[in-house]
């Protein structure tokens, strides 16, 4: 049987809640993150709440951030 395709909603909503949890684990305000990784701190409320789609850059940024894999970022979702 075919694996169903995954709704990019449901992927963003996934990745927001991914990055929200690594910034909270790290004690880290929106704000704090975003002078962190060099990002607007709206953006950043933007992809928790689900509603941007991130380039791959900007992904790696994100990884780099929070010290951990690209893999590791996007696993699962």
């Amino acid at each position: 049987m075919a694996k169903p395709k995954p709704n990019n909603a449901n992927i963003l909503v996934g990745l927001g809640e991914r990055i929200r949890k690594l910034r909270k684990k790290r004690g880290w305000t929106q704000e704090i993150m975003a002078e962190k990784i060099g990002m607007d701190r709206s953006f950043i409320a933007d992809l928790e709440r689900g509603k941007r789609n991130i380039t791959i850059l900007n992904l790696v940024v994100l990884a780099q951030g929070f010290d951990v894999t690209l893999s590791q970022l996007l696993s699962r979702l």
